[in-house]
């Protein structure tokens, strides 16, 4: 099938579920997992799956679109100053939102953090 590269605007013939043609298409040499590490390494054990899992139970809505479909747990700031201390995320430090306004929002660290869209946002206030 013909489609237009997401990325360069070029025409090319869709052989996968890519968006994007094989000269803008990252590739896959196995170095972005070694770069972003282990779901573990990043911070998504099973204690997280239980807290996000709880969060997902006492709020079953996206605190920014009010959609029940497809929700996550969001890390704050806080929760990854947390985790980079060695200390465990809390619920406080989590808003529960969709995929897609996870996505929206962004990094919750590094250099793209944004703690002003996600202050204040929660629709529940968690007590842990």
């Amino acid at each position: 099938m013909k489609s237009i590269c997401a990325h360069c605007g070029s025409p090319y013939e869709q052989t996968s579920t890519s968006a994007q043609c094989d000269d803008c298409k990252p590739k896959d040499d196995g170095t972005l997992d070694q770069y972003r590490g282990s779901r573990y390494e990043r911070g998504y054990d099973s204690r997280w799956k239980r807290l996000s899992l709880r969060a997902r139970r006492l709020q079953p809505f996206c605190s920014d679109c009010g959609t029940t479909d497809d929700l996550t747990a969001d890390h704050s700031v806080e929760a990854w100053k947390r985790h980079e201390a060695g200390k465990p995320i809390r619920l406080q430090d989590m808003d529960v939102v969709c995929r897609r306004c996870n996505a929206d929002r962004g990094a919750a660290r590094g250099a793209n953090a944004n703690d002003d869209y996600r202050a204040g946002r929660s629709g529940i206030t968690f007590l842990d």
